[in-house]
């Protein structure tokens, strides 16, 4: 697609009306495939009788698809087809290949910057500080790649699969709201409410994580889940950390996320002591000298930044 069919696309927004619309199309070039399985054609079916309204979306694909392809065939009279009938349907066709094709977005946030997106089709992504993801909208799928960083994942429900690809795993919405964060080859899944499947790309074996759960991976392994406190799965956008049993190295790498003055460890050994409590995000200096109190380690400041050292 064009630059300028692209800028257009972003013009043709309206969450309710276009994901009705996105279904009704999706439905329809479905049932236009050569081959089509039973359980398919139950599904369309269901769909369909469903809702007055669907009916009306699908019916209406049905005569554009007549439209466009009448216009594509020799008119027995020859009869000269005006400007503004093909600009109609231009812009018809426009707005119908708006909901379906390919959309391809990187977003980026640097430190301490944090943003929400609000997706086409009503879904909301909260994005943490440092956090590199893409959008990969199709008309088979929604698809995220969280490369690096954190994010809040609220899916808005559809007929296309959501996908979250993060390490060496893919994540599967059952409806849900999750949180995703990488950290040097560990993900961790956390989930306040919903279900969602996480897969290795090396493994067969799945694992279900739903409301008040979450579990990590790496490359060839799925760790145990384990409970959590649903309400802290979004604390961080309240700015606040409620660590449990965490590392003092991903302790200090999420603070080095939110502060431009970074903090170093002495002695890599120290990253393993272990972390627990509820901690004001934007508050630096208080986070260092709780930390103080809490572990054996002293702070040293240098021109460079931070230096935790064995007390």
């Amino acid at each position: 697609m064009t630059r300028e069919a692209s800028h257009s696309c972003d013009n043709l927004r309206h969450p309710e009306p276009e994901l009705l619309a996105e279904e009704a199309a999706t439905w329809f070039l479905r049932m236009r495939e050569p081959q089509v399985a039973d359980q398919e054609r139950q599904r369309f079916q269901h769909w369909l009788s469903a809702s007055e309204r669907h009916r009306r979306e699908y019916a209406s694909f049905e005569k554009l698809w007549g439209v466009l392809d009448g216009m594509s065939r020799p008119c027995p009279r020859k009869k000269r087809i005006t400007r503004s009938v093909v600009g109609i349907v231009a812009a018809i066709a426009l707005a119908f290949i708006c909901s379906i094709t390919t959309v391809d977005q990187l977003q980026i946030t640097k430190i301490g910057e944090t943003r929400q997106l609000v997706l086409s089709d009503g879904s909301v992504i909260e994005l943490d500080a440092v956090t590199a993801l893409r959008i990969e909208y199709t008309l088979w799928q929604r698809r995220i790649t969280l490369e690096r960083g954190q994010a809040l994942f609220k899916v808005a429900p559809g007929l296309r699969p959501f996908e979250v690809k993060a390490g060496t795993g893919t994540l599967r919405d059952i409806g849900t709201t999750f949180n995703v964060l990488e950290d040097q080859g560990l993900v961790t899944v956390s989930v306040k409410e919903g279900a969602v499947e996480i897969s290795l790309d090396s493994l067969s074996k799945k694992s279900l994580l739903t409301g008040g759960q979450q579990a990590g991976y790496r490359a060839g392994e799925i760790y145990a889940a384990k409970a959590i406190n649903p309400e802290a799965v979004e604390a961080w956008l309240g700015n606040r950390w409620i660590f449990e049993n965490v590392s003092l190295g991903e302790v200090v790498r999420q603070i080095n996320r939110q502060h431009e003055r970074q903090i170093s460890l002495a002695d890599t050994s120290l990253g393993n002591y272990r972390v627990t409590g509820v901690f004001d995000r934007t508050d630096r200096v208080g986070l260092l000298k709780a930390l103080g109190v809490i572990l054996p380690i002293r702070a040293e400041e240098t021109p460079d930044g931070t230096r935790l050292r064995q007390r």
